[in-house]
């Protein structure tokens, strides 16, 4: 009888921990979640999903632990250690991050959500039946917002249909109305700026086609207040990631670490444009100023200015003129001209070879309108740059950089003000011309004429990091993050700084956190494959690896870990496997050298591995700047050969 007593107790137990939902019902929401898209692809996922919820609902939450996750989901042994192989936490970083996605996106709607709690494995289910009467609220509130004089109400309707389940309402709530809202500086000095953000402008005109209008449009802004202005101003690439994104603006400032925000949206129909503004002292949520501009779509680069100028006025800020007022340097673009860079720009972010190959041809495109555009020519640049030896050399140096080089000096030629075109063209003096002076010269010039570009402290951090000043390195890795703090490239960054400088536990860490933010980036499991072999655990190195290349995106930079990794653990079958791969990528993309070099030298093949390096000299391949601190090289060191490699380069020993 005790028995059937405990077994109700803790039925009750369960059901009250399952928020008063039937099981039944959860199971139902579970497998809804399942055939989504988004984890229909991965079976790892849906195997720890369906393993927690199940354990929940029979009652055995307590039992999700690290340790019993890894043996019934990952089919690991008793001899899992948690403390060295982060499996279970990168993986539940993934699996938190997707639940996020589906409930805010897809499955905003659905009568149950299932979440999964930072730092946790038992998952937590919710009644969902509030979600149609928020979005009653939510029409309703939008609609007597969001009607500006020359729109249909046909087209209001659509913009609502967009807005919904954004950040728009913040913007709209009572809150940010004019009451109370102050022009005057002194209001300004009463809460002094130590930084801001410039949040995405939210595209309001109904179309996602026009994404790369109001995402231009905030990058423009970013750029031209951080070089206005003394304060940190928060990377463009970090606020994108709040782009449609359901959190307060509070809440956005202290992740970012801003005491000001910007927030607005952009509206752009026919030959019109209006942006509405305003500015947020976080500190006492005081809203500095809100302001609504409106030209012709013709004078875009006067409405920016304008906005640049009432941030600068209102934060009381001194710019670089010395005047009361910003000057404007932008001088007036045929708008063509103007919108072919923001896409420009637009695909040059995504950081992928089609976008950066679509960028270059609008920066292209803007040229041909504007013969003396400076920043389209920086542009070019960039995208030649990061296509040729930003790490992935997706096409041979030798046709990248001449002509990156050529793009990056005209832009100094036209406008030298401008920080982007000197932050490449050091990475052409670092990673081609291997001129190291030329190259710190370059990268301090652009940190000087903008020291909110986190692009610049990010690559003064590889320059460091290649002629062995590693706390140097770290301590730029960090400037950058601090500017750039969502940027998943700047946190592997220094994850990767901080693996060089052999703070090997502080490394795996900012890997693991750097998991939080983006968990499908192949830059973390590549960092924790270097990682994991510098412990000497071969195994977890081998499976990050193979997980890096399986969520794809990092070219052959994890093939080559991999195979590196075989070599020095003994499968030489399998590590000749991958050099036989790499070389039939070859044939289709360009492949360093290097890449087939460090193998080698794992297998102690030490003439076939002097052979590929000889070839990689040939090539100019950027790898060899680093040919000082690489680790994959150590055992040919104390070879003539090397010493003499290292000499004609010009990197000291």
């Amino acid at each position: 009888m005790s028995h059937t007593a405990d077994d109700n107790a803790k039925a009750i137990e369960t059901f009250q921990h399952n928020g008063g939902l039937h099981p039944d019902a959860i199971l139902a929401q579970l497998d809804r979640i399942l055939s989504n898209p988004e984890f229909a692809q991965s079976e790892r996922l849906q195997k720890f999903l369906r393993f927690i919820v199940t354990e929940t609902l029979a009652g055995r939450a307590e039992t999700l632990k690290e340790f019993t996750i890894a043996l019934d989901v990952f089919e690991r042994d008793d001899s899992f250690d948690p403390q060295t192989n982060s499996i279970v936490r990168v993986e539940a970083s993934r699996l938190r991050a997707k639940l996020v996605k589906y409930n805010g996106i897809e499955g905003r709607n659905d009568p149950i959500h299932i979440r999964l709690p930072t730092g946790h494995y038992i998952p937590v289910f919710e009644n969902n039946v509030t979600a149609a009467k928020s979005t009653e609220g939510a029409w309703a509130t939008l609609s007597s917002a969001l009607k500006p004089a020359f729109l249909s109400k046909k087209l209001v309707a659509s913009l609502l249909f967009v807005m919904l389940g954004v950040v728009a309402l913040q913007f709209y709530s009572p809150q940010s109305s004019k009451q109370g809202v102050s022009n005057s500086s002194n209001d300004a000095q009463s809460v002094l700026p130590s930084s801001i953000a410039i949040l995405p402008l939210r595209n309001l005109s109904g179309s996602a086609d026009q994404d790369f209008f109001s995402d231009g449009i905030t990058d423009a802004l970013i750029t031209a207040l951080a070089k206005r202005v003394s304060i940190r101003v928060i990377s463009t690439r970090s606020v994108l990631a709040y782009k449609n994104v359901d959190k307060s603006v509070a809440s956005i400032a202290q992740e970012l670490d801003v005491s000001h925000v910007v927030e607005g949206a952009i509206l752009r129909v026919e030959n019109k444009i209006r942006i509405t503004a305003q500015l947020i002292a976080i500190k006492n949520n005081t809203h500095l100023w809100a302001e609504t501009f409106e030209r012709e779509i013709s004078d875009v680069m006067a409405l920016q200015n304008d906005i640049v100028e009432q941030i600068a006025t209102s934060l009381a800020l001194r710019v670089a003129a010395g005047n009361s007022r910003i000057q404007n340097l932008l001088p007036k673009r045929p708008q063509a001209a103007f919108e072919a860079l923001l896409k420009g720009r637009f695909y040059r972010n995504k950081m992928t070879e089609i976008g950066l190959k679509t960028g270059l041809s609008y920066f292209k495109e803007a040229i041909e309108i504007q013969p003396d555009y400076a920043s389209a020519y920086s542009g070019m640049a960039a995208c030649y740059c990061i296509l040729g030896g930003h790490g992935f050399e997706i096409i041979h140096p030798k046709e990248a950089m001449l002509p990156a080089k050529t793009a990056a000096l005209e832009a100094l030629n036209l406008n030298n003000s401008l920080a982007e075109p000197h932050a490449f063209l050091g990475i052409i003096y670092l990673k081609y011309e291997w001129d190291w002076k030329a190259a710190e010269s370059a990268f301090r010039q652009s940190i000087a004429l903008n020291p909110s570009y986190a692009q610049a402290r990010l690559f003064y951090s590889f320059f460091l990091e290649a002629m062995g000043r590693k706390d140097e390195a770290i301590k730029e890795a960090r400037e950058a993050r601090a500017i750039d703090p969502l940027s998943r490239e700047v946190n592997i960054n220094l994850g990767w700084q901080l693996l060089q400088a052999g703070q090997l536990e502080a490394a795996r860490l900012q890997f693991e956190a750097t998991a939080e933010l983006s968990p499908d980036f192949w830059g973390i499991y590549w960092g924790l494959g270097h990682y994991y072999r510098r412990i000497g655990n071969p195994d977890a190195s081998i499976e990050s690896f193979q997980k890096s290349i399986e969520v794809g995106g990092g070219h052959v930079l994890p093939l080559s870990g991999l195979g590196y990794t075989l070599a020095v653990s003994g499968r030489r079958a399998e590590a000749l496997a991958v050099v036989n791969k790499l070389k039939l990528l070859s044939q289709n993309s360009y492949v360093s050298p290097v890449n087939m070099s460090g193998i080698y030298a794992g297998l102690g093949e030490k003439e076939l591995a002097f052979a590929w390096l000889e070839k990689a000299f040939t090539d100019r391949s950027r790898s060899l700047a680093w040919l000082k601190v690489l680790p994959e090289f150590n055992t040919l060191r104390t070879d003539k050969r090397y010493k003499l490699l290292l000499a004609r380069i010009g990197l000291p020993e």
